[in-house]
């Protein structure tokens, strides 16, 4: 169930020192997040308030293929190139947003950087559908001010559990696919990380200046969200374990984490020369990888 308030703040400020203190669930306990048949409508169970424990399949084995990479201190990669016009700033990591309207929603703002600055707050939200708002929650999407939502999930996730109306009349939605990673398996983040038509479609909106504040999210809001994430904060020059503590803050929603999957596609990233490479290679402009790059904020040396 949902942490209460001293708790989640004691969990965050253990992840965001390092990932080894973030450990709050079995990295190999097995849930269904994400992993569900695309024609069959996700359980719903996961919603604000749901218990944990109904989120995880009986057998509580590990995912199949999940590989023996282990975390690293390794960055992906450092990015050197001049901030521009960063927002301001600066705010707490990790802060959660629509609470006790969306699970496992929180603002990447604040997530510490390789270089001693941090995200941007406010400008990069992550987490599960922005479905069945009430008008409270209606009203607390408008007060963050979201424009775009990058939806991660094939049509038939997005048939059984749509956005709310009020999504489309406040945000532009953008479609986004990836492959439902049905093991959970270092294979599965791997070809996610592969889906180039997805990962376009979402570097397009992150290139877009209009298009600030983004909220993007797949079923739960862990591994598909978690590959989209890594790639934001590879290129925003996070170091690998600050992309997997980032990552594993989902366990506060009782999701569970899959460190050993998503380090294998760090491992591939880190082969295609990281974040900024790999999207140049697929056709990013630099010119819109710098839009996104100006969502970090410089901390002056006495906050670092």
């Amino acid at each position: 169930m949902w942490l209460t308030s001293r708790a989640c703040r004691s969990f965050v400020a253990a992840c965001v020192v390092g990932l080894g203190a973030c450990g709050a669930a079995d990295p190999q306990q097995r849930d269904v997040a994400d992993v569900e048949p695309a024609d069959t409508a996700p359980r719903d169970t996961l919603v604000a308030g749901a218990d944990a424990a109904d989120a995880v399949d009986a057998d509580g084995g590990g995912p199949a293929g999940d590989g023996d990479a282990a975390a690293s201190d390794t960055a992906v990669s450092a990015d050197t190139r001049p901030i521009v016009e960063p927002p301001p700033g600066p705010c707490p990591p990790a802060t959660p947003v629509l609470v006790g309207h969306v699970p496992n929603a929180r603002d990447l703002g604040g997530t510490p950087l390789g270089d001693g600055a941090r995200v941007a707050c406010g400008q990069l939200f992550r987490g599960a559908p922005l479905k069945n708002l009430t008008a409270a929650g209606c009203d607390e999407l408008a007060r963050l001010g979201v424009k775009t939502v990058i939806d991660l999930r094939i049509d038939g996730e997005v048939a059984s559990n749509p956005e709310s109306a009020c999504v489309f009349e406040q945000a532009r939605v953008i479609a986004a696919p990836m492959p439902i990673p049905y093991s959970v398996s270092a294979g599965d983040y791997v070809t996610d990380l592969h889906a180039t038509d997805a990962i376009l479609a979402a570097f397009a909106a992150f290139g877009d200046p209009g298009a600030y504040p983004i909220y993007f999210h797949c079923t739960y809001g862990r591994d598909r969200t978690g590959i989209l994430a890594a790639l934001v904060l590879d290129l925003l020059g996070a170091t690998r374990a600050q992309i997997l503590a980032e990552y594993r803050l989902t366990e506060l929603a009782g999701f569970g984490s899959y460190p050993d999957s998503l380090n294998a596609a760090l491992d591939d990233l880190a082969r295609m020369g990281g974040a900024a490479a790999y999207l140049r290679s697929l056709g990013v402009t630099e010119a819109a990888l710098d839009v996104l790059r100006a969502r970090r904020h410089a901390l002056p040396p006495s906050e670092k």
